[in-house]
């Protein structure tokens, strides 16, 4: 039998974001992400950025191309 209080609870940010002016385009807007509810901002911000390197940005996967605006739980 599984002890479901050891298993962490995953909630839903807006992890809101902007690239670091560069050879691209700018791009400005929001990563919805699911993360652990005790996880700190620099982990849900690395969560979002792998997000965006998995799907509509594979030439920007380091952290230094992205700016962190703010967080937020809707």
């Amino acid at each position: 039998m599984s002890d479901q209080a050891s298993e962490p609870v995953f909630i839903q940010y807006l992890c809101y974001i902007s690239s670091v002016p560069g050879m691209w385009a700018q791009y400005e807007g929001y990563v919805e992400v699911y993360a652990p509810e005790d996880e700190g901002e620099s982990d849900i911000f690395t969560r979002a950025v792998q997000k965006l390197a998995r799907t509509s940005f594979p030439d920007r996967p380091n952290l230094s191309s992205w700016r962190l605006e703010r967080i937020e739980k809707p």
